[in-house]
């Protein structure tokens, strides 16, 4: 197995150190990871950082690439990766995966809604939201390690509430056969039905973190990381 590029994209309240725990996994295989650090400022700008990071990939060479996205950054591969070459797997992680016109909302709409739903709060006069320390460690990350934790809390990245109805293009997945689906069984942030209909949707290969938080890439990163080699392993 020749080793491929792998770009991780984490999602809203987040940055690319949210990959931490998963990238060491990834690099002992032999592969070259790249996790981006996305603006949160709106979807649109969001998308150009991965599709900048992509297109300096091609640049480099024509080696295989696998894409993975966490939450928000499910969303933003699902409109970065169209059209790109060299991409040959996705990797959700308990990730948004739109189709064509659909938005966060209007997913959202048919599944029980979540306390943390309601938990957003303004950053500031420019209208970008996060949650308190405390609801943070609450729904977001309560089962990751209570010292970990708190420093995702107090470095989460706020985001712009106009991504929740910010219609999605056409989608990666429906262009790449070998994709991957990660659900955690207990996330407070997506409802875990609707991450399983992500993955039924897609036909996606999926995996269920049983007892996994939103931050189940930290807390079961072994798990995630392995479905990334899974991944790269079925080109």
């Amino acid at each position: 197995m020749l080793p491929a590029r792998i770009l991780l994209v984490h999602g809203a309240l987040a940055d690319g150190s949210s990959w931490s725990k998963v990238i060491p996994t990834l690099q002992a295989a032999g592969h070259n990871v790249t996790a981006v650090q996305q603006p949160l400022t709106s979807i649109p700008n969001d998308v150009a950082v991965v599709k900048g990071q992509l297109a300096a990939l091609n640049a480099e060479s024509d080696v295989p690439i696998v894409v993975a996205g966490h939450s928000f950054g499910g969303f933003v591969i699902t409109n970065a990766v169209t059209d790109v070459p060299n991409v040959k797997a996705l990797v959700y992680v308990m990730g948004f995966a739109p189709d064509e016109g659909e938005t966060v909302t209007s997913l959202e709409q048919n599944y029980t809604k979540l306390p943390s739903n309601q938990a957003f709060i303004p950053t500031g006069p420019d209208g970008r939201l996060l949650l308190s320390q405390p609801d943070y460690l609450k729904y977001f990350a309560p089962d990751v390690e209570r010292c970990d934790a708190r420093v995702l809390a107090a470095t989460q990245g706020p985001l712009d509430g106009a991504r929740f109805t910010y219609p999605s293009g056409p989608p990666a997945w429906k262009q790449i056969e070998n994709i991957h689906y990660i659900i955690a069984s207990d996330d407070q942030m997506i409802p875990p039905p609707l991450e399983s209909w992500f993955a039924k949707r897609m036909k996606a290969k999926t995996t269920v973190l049983e007892g996994a938080s939103h931050a189940g890439l930290i807390s079961q990163a072994d798990k995630v990381a392995q479905v990334i080699l899974d991944a790269a392993n079925g080109f």
